[in-house]
């Protein structure tokens, strides 16, 4: 009916993480929780999608331990034919503005053949294509590259799926 519930425990490191989710219609609600965010603390986070025929609007707010940084963001996505254009607009923490952190994406997907290119505000670069041979292998060429950084990343190959 629209429910999904979801729970993993890592009964070693004694963490674990739930997500509780409600779609009706075209509006999707998600409420998820951890008790190991990036400070090794607890988060919770919840969601709204909202999906208006090409359009996509969403909001999305956490709340993380006394270490880690609160976000809040607001983004779209939306479809022309073969182009999806998405944008979100993050406020990282309550001293911060919306806008100080975002990202950008433009993908094209046509047959077999699909193309992104994705930059946020640390000028950070992505750029995928990616084309399916059938029978479960797609080949991609994929390089993320961000700036001032020596850890720039480019990879061709072949991914299967059984």
């Amino acid at each position: 009916g629209g429910l999904s519930v979801a729970f993993a425990t890592d009964l070693e490191n004694d963490t674990s993480s739930y997500s509780l989710g409600y779609t009706m219609g075209d509006l999707a609600l998600t409420f998820t929780g951890t008790d190991n965010d990036d400070a090794g603390g607890d988060a919770t986070g919840i969601s709204a999608k909202y999906t208006m025929g090409d359009l996509t609007v969403s909001a999305s707010m956490s709340d993380e331990s006394n270490d880690a940084e609160d976000d809040t963001s607001v983004g779209f996505t939306y479809k022309i034919d073969a182009l999806t254009v998405s944008y979100t607009t993050i406020q990282p923490g309550s001293d911060a503005d919306f806008g100080d952190e975002w990202d950008a994406k433009i993908a094209y997907s046509a047959g077999a053949m699909s193309a992104s290119f994705a930059l946020d505000e640390a000028d950070a670069t992505t750029v995928i294509a990616e084309y399916d041979l059938g029978g479960g292998a797609t080949a991609f060429a994929a390089m993320h590259d961000k700036a001032d950084e020596a850890d720039d990343l480019t990879a061709l190959g072949i991914n299967f799926k059984f």
